[in-house]
């Protein structure tokens, strides 16, 4: 283990890809000022500007991630050192010109909610260079989210408010525990003399994040909207070599590279979706700009797990139309790569023969290429279908404790169970949870289904009965098919499946209620000696509780010391918590 400035860093990207015309190269951007440098314009060629974050005279690192701070190579005492959270609050920054290693933020495009929304790009992130565990290997992108304006933030001041912060540093490392592909989050730093205007006046953190790679499928229409074939070549080989490593990571065939380019981005963001409706969660702003082309989960505005089961639910309240539901996401990043394809469709229609590079740059596009370009996209369709549902069933059977996967079972089993779950309006991640829990086959051989099923229900919806006994009536029957395909393929060791399912199925969840009920416990007050806005200590040790949730969600317990508290933060979810939304604004 190591240190910060110790860890080898690197910055292949802005090698690779063309800058504003504007800012050149990094001595221009120190001879710039500020106003220059962040002032909000459109660009016609480049994507991304280099600059350094604002300077901001007073912070206070909040929390790290120790597993993050692991598997960087990180010793975890380095979290206490002042060049550490002085790097992660953007106050230090590392640099060095002969090596291009300067702070910089990247340029892109989008359709939001369905709707072209024209140049977007890091509006508040200032990327920092990427660094490679020596021992692993693993290269991380670092970036701080909220380290001021850049010539993207358009209407926007640059700033992170201390709540939105809060939630997108525990969601990072929460769906990393949970095995789903994401974006991390390193650290959180709170400012105590800054205020952002939201719907009130708000204090303002900055998240420290790392990926193996931040491009988003907004890039790309970035270059399509420009029709910047050149910029488009830069990115799409940046993307294969710089983010894939090389042609022979990409998805074998015997296509051109681009192909199999973008066919492996398809692959990745089918199975990664699939992880999502098979552990309840939603995005709620799936817009291209927020579609990693490593699948990744990324920028987590207003998401939420699910809580009582309803396909239709959608986190963001300002989603009117549910574009973000649940059950929409799978046919939204579908969307999404259809606009990828479309941006990359004269790539995938070339061939690469010698001399391709010239003849793409140069020749106009022909009704073949454009009817190719098509056809390839219309292919990958079913891939991502196929990708989809290998990838779902394949974790469903791992929730429910199957050790063999039938083609019945979505028709005989899970297909009702997620039926029930919906009618009876039953929590989704608790019941897998409860089903490992459950002796199917005891020794007395006797199983009152009637008993078990009444068990997953609130005691507080007990004037509910209609639905309660409607419920218990129909959980009891999904029970009893349950049991029957444990038996059919030999899983009678409930100890032995219980094991199992406790290593897939969490035993906390990141609920928006517990995000809320922190938020709350954290939010700054004034301290009247010093005239500075200060956490109160419960607030930051109720904080580290929530963390080591968190980052171990399977655990039966965690503190204690704090038996009720967990107690409250893994059970059943009171109605006045469910579905609960969050907006756009962070």
């Amino acid at each position: 283990m190591t240190t910060l400035a110790k860890l080898p860093k690197s910055s292949l990207i802005t090698s690779c890809l063309t800058p504003n015309p504007r800012v050149p190269n990094i001595t221009a951007a120190k001879k710039l000022g500020d106003n220059v440098l962040r002032d909000g314009r459109i660009l016609k060629t480049g994507c991304f500007t280099w600059l350094q974050p604002e300077s901001r005279d007073n912070f206070k690192l909040l929390a790290v991630s120790p597993r993050l701070m692991n598997s960087m190579g990180l010793d975890l005492a380095e979290s206490q050192s002042k060049q550490f959270q002085a790097t992660v609050a953007g106050q230090y920054v590392f640099e060095d010109e002969d090596r291009g290693i300067y702070p910089y933020a990247l340029c892109y495009a989008g359709f939001q909610f369905g709707n072209w929304a024209g140049q977007l790009g890091d509006g508040r992130v200032i990327n920092l260079f990427t660094t490679t565990n020596p021992t692993t290997g693993e290269a991380f992108d670092v970036q701080l989210k909220g380290a001021g304006r850049t010539p993207y933030s358009r209407f926007g001041d640059g700033k992170a408010v201390l709540r939105s912060s809060i939630r997108e540093f525990l969601a990072s490392e929460y769906l990393h525990a949970l095995g789903i592909p994401t974006t991390r989050a390193l650290a959180l730093s709170f400012f105590p003399g800054l205020l952002a205007r939201r719907e009130r006046m708000e204090p303002c953190a900055i998240v420290a994040r790392a990926a193996a790679s931040w491009i988003r499928v907004g890039m790309f229409d970035l270059h399509r909207w420009r029709r910047d074939r050149k910029g488009m070549l830069e990115l799409a080989d940046y993307t294969i070599d710089g983010v894939f490593s090389g042609e022979a990571n990409l998805d074998p065939s015997t296509e051109s590279k681009y192909i199999r380019l973008y066919r492996t981005i398809v692959r990745l963001n089918a199975e990664s979706v699939a992880y999502w409706q098979a552990y309840g969660f939603m995005n709620g702003v799936l817009n291209t700009d927020n579609t990693s082309v490593l699948g990744l989960a990324i920028d987590f505005g207003p998401f939420a797990f699910m809580d009582r089961f309803d396909p239709m639910f959608s986190p963001n309240h300002d989603d009117d139309l549910l574009r973000y539901s649940y059950k929409n996401q799978p046919s939204v990043i579908w969307w999404n790569m259809v606009r990828l394809g479309e941006a990359l469709g004269e790539l995938l229609a070339i061939e690469t023969n010698e001399g391709y590079v010239d003849r793409y740059l140069n020749e106009p596009t022909d009704d073949i290429s454009i009817k190719r370009a098509e056809e390839i996209i219309e292919g990958c369709s079913n891939n991502f279908q196929s990708q989809f549902l290998a990838k779902y069933t394949e974790l469903m059977s791992q929730r429910l404790g199957l050790k063999t996967r039938q083609e019945s079972d979505f028709k005989k089993l899970l297909n009702p169970l997620l039926d029930c779950l919906k009618e009876a309006e039953l929590d989704y991640n608790i019941v897998f949870r409860r089903l490992g829990n459950i002796a199917f086959f005891p020794n007395s051989g006797v199983v009152d289904f009637d008993i078990i099923a009444r068990s997953f229900f609130n005691d507080d919806r007990s004037n509910c009965l209609t639905t309660v006994n409607d419920g218990t009536t129909r959980l009891a029957k999904v029970l009893q098919l349950y049991q029957a395909r444990l038996q059919s393929e030999g899983s009678i060791d409930d100890s032995a499946r219980q094991a199992e399912m406790n290593v897939v199925n969490p035993h906390f969840v990141l609920r928006t209620w517990i995000l809320d009920s922190l938020i709350t416990a954290i939010k700054p007050v004034e301290n009247p000696d010093t005239k500075q806005m200060e956490i109160a200590t419960s607030g930051q040790e109720l904080l580290s509780r929530v963390l080591n949730m968190t980052l171990d969600p399977f655990k039966e317990a965690w503190d204690p010391n704090f038996a009720e508290e967990e107690a409250r933060f893994t059970g059943n979810v009171e109605e006045k918590y469910w579905g609960m939304q969050c907006s756009c604004s962070s």
